[in-house]
């Protein structure tokens, strides 16, 4: 995993974007495919442990969702 942060701008709803969840504490269903678990923003794919900065809020790919983070970026 890196600690690199990607900059990224804000999601467009015309291309395919993963789902965004604030934290974990409620009760979701993940479907993993044959490809490891990898999220999408504006069409590009993100591996797992990546991070993009979306207008100084960081978010982090953990099971093909985008989680909040705390803290700016």
């Amino acid at each position: 995993m890196s600690d690199d942060i990607t900059n990224v701008e804000t999601m467009d709803p015309a291309k395919q974007n993963s789902d965004v969840a604030e934290s974990l504490d409620g009760e979701r269903t993940v479907i993993l495919g044959e490809e490891k678990a990898m999220c999408l923003w504006n069409d590009a794919q993100f591996s797992e442990g990546s991070m993009v900065c979306d207008n100084g809020v960081k978010y982090k790919c953990h099971m093909g969702l985008w989680l909040k983070q705390e803290g700016g970026c």
